[in-house]
């Protein structure tokens, strides 16, 4: 399974932090363990672009959020004795791409290949650990659908294509050659058409009722498939359209989505599994914040889920 894949950061190899003297200031205590300004630092410079200077207080925040989440699972990580595979912390290191700008250098591997290491402990504490035991049964695939079956109704939809021009005399003139010779659509769409979809030779894709402007709507949906319309003039143009397949409305078997719901639900308990676990870990391993050493505002979370950041001097 591949939940947490989706929550590991991302390694922008363009930038990672070095430790300055406002660095070495420690900027969270997990139970007794210390985490520095540079730390977080280093996490923030792996998980944005270089070419985002500026963050607002609310991306910090959320940032800050994820690196005590980090630092949490990786302490539990710790604590069952979870390791990261060195062959395949050096096949994810050796796929990515670094910045022209800035070369490869050893420290600068090193940094990398820590980033990767730690989101494999995760991943693998997660996915081995936590996830395992998780499963969707039958029943409850079943429950789901038929608790929301509205979601799995297909409307009516139809592909249509259209000739689209400037003139009506021009717009006449094709549609006369068209009910001579109706196979011409597609020749005379690339000749004629001023529209984007000309290349395509017209065709314009499948729609929904609801997602065409009203006019068109109603021309394309009475439409049968083969003969093309009367002329309808809009604030584009002239257009000639001609509905090449047409798809009634109808609901989704049960077969056809039980797969999709399968995964939606074990995603659903997943995440709902990781966001109670890190909230057990927050209770286990009390967090403190130093908010002195923050560049933006801090909000506490709520009583019960940790311990309260403090404004206390730091080490």
């Amino acid at each position: 399974m591949q939940i947490w894949a989706g929550l590991l950061l991302v390694v922008s190899v363009s930038s990672c932090a070095q430790p300055t003297a406002r660095g070495d200031r420690i900027l969270v205590d997990i139970s007794g363990q210390p985490v520095t300004v540079a730390d977080f630092d280093q996490f923030v410079a792996s998980s944005v672009q270089k070419d985002q200077p500026f963050l607002a207080g609310d991306v910090m925040q959320a940032l800050l959020d994820q690196f005590i989440e980090e630092q949490l699972l990786l302490r539990a990580a710790d604590e069952v004795g979870v390791t990261a595979d060195r062959e395949k912390v050096q096949n994810k290191v050796a796929v990515i791409q670094y910045d022209d700008s800035e070369a490869s250098t050893p420290a600068r591997d090193h940094r990398i290949e820590a980033v990767v290491e730690r989101q494999l402990r995760i991943q693998s504490l997660v996915e081995d650990h936590l996830f395992s035991n998780i499963e969707v049964t039958d029943e409850e695939v079943e429950n789901h659908y038929e608790t929301n079956r509205a979601f799995f109704h297909r409307p009516e939809t139809v592909s249509f294509s259209q000739i689209l021009v400037e003139a009506r005399d021009e717009a006449e003139s094709i549609q006369s050659e068209l009910r001579a010779e109706p196979s011409r659509f597609e020749e005379l769409a690339e000749q004629h058409s001023v529209g984007p979809e000309a290349e395509r030779s017209g065709y314009l894709g499948f729609f929904a009722r609801g997602e065409l402007p009203p006019g068109i709507e109603e021309t394309v949906f009475s439409m049968t498939s083969g003969p093309v319309s009367e002329i309808i003039e809009t604030d584009f143009g002239f257009h000639i359209f001609r509905v090449d397949e047409r798809v009634d409305a109808s609901e989704l078997p049960l077969d056809a989505v039980r797969d999709k719901i399968r995964v939606d639900l074990l995603r659903g308990k997943s995440e709902s599994e990781l966001a109670r676990y890190i909230e057990d870990l927050k209770k286990k391993y009390p967090v403190t914040v130093y908010r002195e050493h923050l560049s933006f505002a801090f909000l506490e979370w709520e009583d019960g889920k940790t311990a309260a950041a403090t404004t206390e001097e730091s080490p």
